[in-house]
């Protein structure tokens, strides 16, 4: 009898930490992704090829998987999420968010930047980092994502930021959550960083900044550098209050011979 139970500690105690090892081995969404991406970048055309860029896909899973469907079509090399895939930033929301992915686009990289209604230790421990940088030598691209998903970009953003563009190949983006306050964009933005966000991009060749937050697609050109608001994805439009067009959409990016070019895809709810 003591020996049988001596027999059952080890089963017990491997029973409780098997979930432990898988739940600690499981990849987040950006790990699978860098690993789809890898091999898309070595079939990829040096002088011409597309991704695209949305946000704001959170309480419409109906649009969303229309806006998922219809950018893939463009064949990109991966998908950029801007953040605002959930309401409240749940697990559960987390992992109806992975399941959708998984159901419309499972060989799609797809990269998501952190919004304001996401749950940001849900989001590391799911989704990826709070910053990340994607480039490849070969296509001479480079995208940086920062996180100011608190309405504000902190030292650590802009110091990351400013060690990425040290080495700025000849198509670089930028993108991150929420639009900086402007004379033209002073609703729903941030003001904290803003003036060192642009102090560091002016002058750098930056192809064009990304944002979302604000659901509606809008543009503006600040230092020579396009600024595009893409929040179409799902999330109830901004009809209000804001200058640009209230529609659902995602942005392509197509970079041909080293000039890239946006272009605004509409899609019908």
């Amino acid at each position: 009898m003591i020996r049988k139970k001596l027999l059952l500690v080890p089963v017990l105690l491997f029973a409780l930490i098997l979930p432990i090892l898988s739940n600690a081995s499981a990849e987040t969404l950006f790990e699978q992704s860098m690993s789809k991406l890898k091999v898309h970048l070595k079939k990829a055309t040096v002088d011409d090829y597309t991704f695209v860029v949305l946000g704001d896909s959170r309480d419409n899973d109906a649009v969303f998987r229309k806006v998922l469907a219809k950018a893939t079509q463009y064949k990109p090399l991966f998908i950029l999420h801007l953040g605002d895939y959930s309401d409240r930033g749940s697990l559960k929301e987390t992992e109806q968010f992975l399941s959708l992915l998984k159901d419309t686009v499972p060989d799609v990289p797809l990269f998501v930047v952190p919004g304001n209604h996401e749950n940001l230790q849900v989001f590391l421990d799911k989704i990826g980092p709070l910053h990340f940088t994607l480039e490849d030598s070969r296509l001479g691209f480079k995208l940086i994502a920062l996180d100011n998903s608190a309405y504000e970009l902190k030292k650590a953003e802009l110091d990351y930021l400013r060690e990425q563009l040290k080495a700025k190949p000849a198509n670089t983006f930028l993108a991150m959550h929420v639009p900086p306050k402007t004379k033209k964009w002073d609703w729903h933005t941030f003001s904290k960083g803003a003036a060192e966000l642009e102090k560091i991009t002016t002058g750098s060749s930056i192809d064009g900044i990304f944002f979302a937050h604000v659901h509606l697609y809008a543009r503006d050109e600040f230092n020579g550098i396009p600024h595009i608001i893409t929040g179409g994805a799902g999330a109830p439009l901004v009809r209000l209050l804001f200058p640009g067009e209230p529609v659902y959409h995602f942005l392509l990016v197509r970079v041909n011979k080293g000039k890239a070019v946006t272009e605004m895809i509409r899609v019908e709810e």
